[in-house]
């Protein structure tokens, strides 16, 4: 139930504008996604065919680098619940209001005055984590001489290849 919060947590986060909090691939994931207003090129977009080969000690140190991430992003975590805590904001009334701030919706949200002072330094404080968060996640990647846009690439690789993608979590569990 606690990772559903921490989960509802992260997203709300992004919602309200604090941007990677999760980790740069997972929002360079979100940009390829939104169709861009102009044609695609293989520019602006790395594409990755069937034949784009990886080897193993591109995976490896992209699984290593995928653990070094997966603490940051559990350390992020633990840091918002402790603003909401401090703020005296459940996760839920923070997410409930975060989505409707992105909705441009947040004068019809049901809550007290309080409340609203609690969101608003709650999400600021969010925010100015984002700059730190955003370098401690660049040096995770590339501490073992990955770029960041190799690890980008992995990372869509992954997620199109299903068995890459059992590969990657195989040498993940090998820490």
């Amino acid at each position: 139930m606690i990772n559903n919060k921490l989960k509802g947590l992260a997203v709300a986060v992004l919602i309200v504008g604090a941007g990677t909090v999760t980790n740069t691939a997972f929002a360079q994931k979100k940009k390829q996604q939104t169709p861009p207003a102009q044609p695609k090129t293989e520019q602006t977009t790395p594409q990755i065919t069937p034949t784009t080969t990886f080897t193993d000690a591109d995976l490896k140190q992209f699984a290593e680098a995928n653990n070094r991430l997966m603490v940051i992003q559990q350390e992020g975590e633990k840091a918002m619940l402790a603003i909401l805590t401090e703020e005296k904001l459940s996760v839920e009334k923070f997410s409930e209001m975060a989505k409707a701030h992105q909705q441009q919706k947040i004068n019809e949200v049901k809550a007290t005055p309080e409340e609203f002072a609690a969101f608003n330094r709650s999400a600021q404080r969010m925010m100015e984590m984002q700059p730190t968060m955003e370098q401690d996640m660049e040096k995770a990647i590339v501490k073992d001489g990955m770029t960041v846009e190799k690890y980008e690439q992995i990372m869509l690789a992954v997620k199109q290849d299903p068995a890459m993608q059992a590969k990657v979590q195989q040498l993940m569990g090998q820490k």
